[in-house]
Parts: C-alpha cells; structure tokens; sequence
C-alpha cells in the first residue's frame, strides 16, 4: 500500500520592510503576526497537527514557523534548517528529500521565489504559481514511502491559500 505524504509549503508572513541590522534578522509586523496565526489555525483544520515543521533560520520564518505550530497544537521542537534561505527549487526539493520517513505530513517554512518554484517543479507544471504571497500556503501530495522517491512532477497539486484569500471567503 502507498501511503501519502503531505508537503504543506508555507512563505513567511509579512515582514519589516527596512533591514538595518540585515535582511535575516527582519522580524514580522504585527499583521504578519496576525496572518501566521490565522495560516496555523487553517492549517490545523486541513491536515490536523503535521509531524514536522522544518524552517528557515531567517527571523521571518522562524517567527511564522512559530506561530503557525502553536495555532495548530504542534507541540514539538521546530527542524531549523539555516540551507532553506535563499535557497532555490533544486536546493530546497534536496532538503525535502532528507526528511525523516517517519514524517508524512511537512510543513515547509521559507521564501520566494524559491519556495514558489519549488511548487512548480514538485507539480510538474500543471499548476503554475504565479505569485506565493506572504503567509501563503500551497498544499502537495506526494505517492510513496520515502521522501528520498521526491523528485520534478512527482506531487499532485491540492491547493493553495493564504490570510486574505481565507477572509474572502468567509
């Protein structure tokens, strides 16, 4: 039986836009605090509580990782990876592919374009994103039991949403 893994790819919420101490330490507004919330509080309703989050180590991420694990009652340590900043789709499908097997729900917190590419190549191109915004989240499923089998088109494109398209709807 194949199992399905679920990689939820989740851009960082809205940040300063000034970087005088440099763009890794740019921290969220409160906006971005609140929209990283609401994303968890989604999140915790589409898939229950992942079984991992793995992030960037650029304060953004790292607070939106953050807030996103509480909202949705992940109650584990975040994988802070530091490879996922300014990483492009190639780099980060590695990252993907070294997770643990015992993870089949990942959350993904990092940046564009990468993360957005990442999407694309994941999905092969039947969807193309064309804009990730901030604390937007793109949901893939991928067949097999390893994420090492990851690779260009192998995931199913499920969705993709973000704080303000979530209050649209309601």
């Amino acid at each position: 039986m194949v199992e399905i893994r679920k990689l939820l790819i989740l851009r960082h919420a809205k940040a300063q836009k000034d970087a005088p101490v440099g763009d890794r330490l740019r921290a969220l507004t409160d906006r971005g605090r609140g929209d990283a919330t609401t994303i968890g509080d989604y999140l915790h309703s589409l898939v229950g509580v992942p079984d991992a989050f793995v992030t960037s180590d650029a304060r953004r991420a790292l607070q939106t990782a953050e807030l996103a694990a509480a909202a949705c009652d992940f109650g584990k340590p975040l994988t802070i990876e530091p490879a996922i900043y300014g990483a492009d789709a190639a780099e980060l499908a590695e990252i993907v592919r070294h997770l643990p097997d015992a993870a089949a729900c990942v959350v993904i917190v990092g940046h564009n374009p990468g993360l957005q590419d990442l999407v694309d190549a994941l999905s092969g191109g039947d969807v193309v994103i064309d804009h990730l915004p901030t604390a937007g989240l793109a949901y893939l499923e991928h067949d097999g039991k390893r994420w090492s089998d990851l690779a260009e088109g192998t995931c199913r494109f499920r969705g993709m949403t973000s704080p303000r398209l979530l209050a649209e709807q309601s």
